[in-house]
């Protein structure tokens, strides 16, 4: 197997470096980012409310969790929940076969 070619960090000079290094502070890029070039559109799904009757302790730690990561709690509640349904449906539809 040959050598990796990312086993050594590139070879700068001190000038490299200190510019390199100031473009970064300053969020400086070599190559700006054109609006036009992104030819992309989020596509949301439609959504529908949904209201659950949960635990008091539940509802802190959901709570806890918007404090510490500043998420909505409808996101947090989306996260937790998605992959339970998804495993549960899989479950289900193979039940039926």
């Amino acid at each position: 197997m040959g050598l990796n070619k990312f086993s050594k960090p590139p070879l700068l000079t001190e000038e490299e470096k200190e510019r390199r290094a100031e473009a970064f502070i300053n969020l400086v890029d070599d190559k700006p980012i054109k609006l036009q070039d992104r030819n992309y559109k989020v596509q949301k799904e439609q959504s529908k409310p949904l209201f659950l009757r949960v635990p008091q302790s539940l509802w802190e730690e959901i709570h806890n969790i918007m404090a510490m990561t500043g998420l909505s709690k409808n996101a947090i509640c989306l996260e937790l929940l998605r992959p339970a349904i998804k495993k549960k449906l899989k479950e289900l539809k193979e039940e039926e076969y």
